[in-house]
């Protein structure tokens, strides 16, 4: 039987992505064994440099790129990505295949305190990376200072045991992923926060072309999760965003119907811009563009 090769990064989250691939590969393709899967882990320009901010290094890209290369010399079949980290635009070349069913979206307070971001104190500092919530906390709070901060869940949370930080945002679903929940104070709504484009789905990415790999690949893909995250990824093409850009994106269906909101926000948090609509599923991708589009007519760009 023909192995199946799948690329992934090294990190303990990307693992657990991995797995949780995997776990749903052998669930829709009884004929494939365990032994049969084979993992090959890379270190990736984005894990290398833990010190610089992405936006001015390479983008979300820095985190994909080396498993890309992997995918198109076919060293692997299939690579795993968060897919909140895929630059707007698909490399030539490949596609994203199935998408799992997505895990917790919203966004988590984490601190030693057990406070909430309204209660914390005057200046306290708050490590992040994410250019998106350095706005939207500026937005609820001008007297917090942003901080930045790199590296994955274990090494933030370790940063903050040793009081670099005061509080951290961290997506809960990663959190949930590497059971840290007794590390959460609090838990935003999408009226507090509104997270980025696909957070917590992740994607499963195969070379451009149909063979009996990729269409087992398919049969792991969970169809409400693949609509919302191609409409949030639209909503970002529309806009034109990259990694430098202050935008929270989140779709939702509920009775064949979707809802899509958008907010863009100014550096310093001070101006923020918010489309909101729903339609039938079957429009989404129409949905997409009007809300792109409403944000642009408010911008004036």
């Amino acid at each position: 039987m023909k192995k199946l090769i799948v690329g992934s990064r090294k990190s303990r989250m990307a693992i657990a992505q991995t797995y949780e691939f995997i776990d749903k590969f052998l669930e829709t393709n009884r004929q494939f064994n365990r032994k049969n899967i084979e993992i090959k882990t890379v270190t990736t320009s984005g894990d290398i440099n833990q010190i610089d901010r992405l936006d001015l290094i390479g983008g979300k890209g820095l985190f994909i790129r080396e498993i890309e290369q992997m995918l198109l010399r076919k060293e692997i079949d299939v690579a795993v990505h968060s897919m909140k980290d895929m630059p707007t635009l698909m490399t030539s070349g490949t596609k994203i295949s199935a998408w799992l069913p997505r895990g917790d979206h919203r966004e988590a307070l984490v601190n030693n305190q057990n406070e909430s971001i309204m209660e914390l104190g005057s200046n306290s500092i708050i490590g992040t990376s994410s250019i998106r919530r350095r706005s939207q906390v500026l937005n609820l709070r001008r007297d917090l200072v942003i901080k930045l901060i790199r590296g994955n869940v274990d090494t933030r949370v370790d940063k903050l045991n040793r009081k670099e930080y005061d509080a951290l945002i961290l997506g809960h679903g990663g959190i949930k992923r590497l059971n840290f929940e007794q590390k959460v104070t609090h838990i935003f709504s999408v009226n507090e926060i509104l997270p980025p484009a696909c957070q917590a789905s992740i994607g499963i990415q195969t070379l451009e072309e149909d063979n009996e790999l990729i269409s087992l690949i398919k049969n792991t893909n969970h169809e409400d999760s693949s609509t919302v995250g191609i409409t949030e990824r639209k909503v970002l093409e529309v806009l034109g965003a990259n990694c430098n850009s202050p935008i929270g994106v989140f779709a939702s269906i509920k009775d064949n119907e979707i809802n899509l909101k958008a907010e863009l926000f100014s550096h310093d948090g001070k101006e923020k811009f918010h489309a909101e609509d729903s339609s039938r599923v079957s429009d989404h991708i129409n949905l997409a563009n009007k809300v792109g589009g409403m944000i642009i007519d408010q911008v004036g760009i």
